[in-house]
């Protein structure tokens, strides 16, 4: 096993595709092939499940990944042994995280840490995974994630509020969560992501079972959805700062139920390092800000507006 292979490997599943591959390496594509080849001799299993556009990692390609990357990097100090190599700080979140909390606390670490910083999407079902595998450092959760080797850092709670078509007659008289069971309804995630089955949970204690007209994993989607008269439907709090942007009103439910909590959680292997606590400290300064901003920094609808001091 060669490592110029193993770097190679690394190219093909940062840019999803063989051709493209060679083409920005200048190289033929039967080489790469080739290469890649014998990679995968030598280690028994197949990195990539080929596609129509191009390829993707299979499981194991997934797992050999983070290793790849290590042995390239070790490569790298043992050749360079005077150069200080940047850290990598990798990154697992949600969509309802990605679209506030994570950009924000990522200019914080940016500002404050020389580091480099990847992101990546993922559903709350393979972020334990990532975690013991080593693929990610941090992942942003809503919900906690209970394993002996991995850590959990409680952060600010989200509110949970109802998003309606900015000329609903709920915005003028909102008759109680009842009311809910002749709306057409819009839902946040598949009928298995924590955050679906907590707003599930909370609207059957009212014995309320919403019409679920459409489902999306996406904060966006969710919003234009419901401005055109789709639905009504719920989501965290501070994905909202854009609501009258969006066309849509918010209603807070004002109860403590209604939140959602925030969660950091990374490997336990990782809990002694210097880089792990500096991380910790800049994320909590971020939650910390937000809970101390004044009313009047708030939206028409009451919601708070993030904020990006350093």
């Amino acid at each position: 096993m060669e490592t110029k292979d193993i770097a190679l490997f690394l190219a093909i599943a940062r840019l999803g595709s063989i051709s493209r591959t060679a083409e920005q390496l200048y190289m033929s594509q039967s080489t790469v092939t080739t290469r890649l080849q014998r990679l995968e001799r030598a280690l028994g299993y197949d990195l990539f499940i080929r596609t129509a556009n191009g390829v993707q990692l299979s499981g194991p390609g997934q797992r050999f990944l983070p290793l790849a990357e290590q042995l390239v990097s070790i490569e790298q100090r043992m050749l360079h042994p005077d150069v200080t190599e940047t850290p990598i700080l990798r990154f697992m979140s949600g969509r309802a995280f990605v679209s506030v909390d994570v950009p924000q606390c990522l200019l914080r670490i940016s500002r404050h840490m020389q580091v480099h910083l990847k992101v990546r999407m993922g559903l709350y079902d393979d972020m334990l995974n990532a975690l013991l595998t080593h693929q990610v450092d941090f992942c942003f959760l809503g919900e906690p994630i209970y394993h002996p080797h991995v850590k959990l850092v409680e952060f600010l709670p989200d509110a949970i509020d109802l998003v309606v078509p900015e000329r609903h007659h709920f915005v003028h008289n909102f008759p109680g969560i009842r009311a809910l069971s002749n709306e057409p309804f819009v839902a946040f995630g598949r009928s298995s992501s924590p955050f679906r089955k907590r707003v599930m949970n909370l609207l059957a204690k009212e014995n309320v079972y919403p019409n679920v007209r459409a489902e999306l994993d996406s904060i966006d989607g969710i919003k234009a959805m419901v401005a055109h008269g789709l639905g009504v439907s719920f989501l965290p709090r501070r994905t909202l700062g854009d609501a009258a942007f969006k066309r849509i009103a918010v209603i807070p439910m004002n109860h403590p139920a209604w939140t959602r909590p925030t969660y950091i959680a990374y490997p336990d292997a990782m809990e002694n390092q210097p880089i792990t606590r500096q991380v910790l400290e800049l994320i909590s300064g971020y939650y910390q800000d937000l809970e101390r901003i004044p009313h009047s920094s708030r939206n028409k609808d009451g919601v708070q507006l993030p904020c990006d001091n350093p």
